[in-house]
């Protein structure tokens, strides 16, 4: 797989398959993820999106939990996009 780390606050190009980590005010992290499902060819594509409720304690937590689930889903590229939560 390969991995493209945007810039902080850089979203990534629409129709991706990404993850987005989420900073929190508490310097907790939330992740959030998107991906296009499509494991053999001829295969259907899926999309499947990733909303998880509950914070990582640091970035490299969210990360990793966000890398292991896009590999899990076939994903060729990943874009890895960060900024602050609202």
């Amino acid at each position: 797989m390969e991995i493209v780390k945007l810039p902080p606050g850089e979203a990534a190009p629409a129709d991706s398959d990404c993850i987005k980590i989420l900073r929190q005010a508490d310097g907790r992290h939330r992740l959030e993820g998107s991906v296009l499902l499509q494991c053999d060819e001829g295969e259907e594509a899926e999309s499947e999106s990733l909303l998880d409720g509950d914070p990582y304690a640091s970035f490299e937590d969210a990360e990793a939990a966000g890398l292991a689930w896009a590999s899990e889903h076939c994903v060729g590229t990943l874009y890895v996009s960060t900024q602050d939560a609202a």
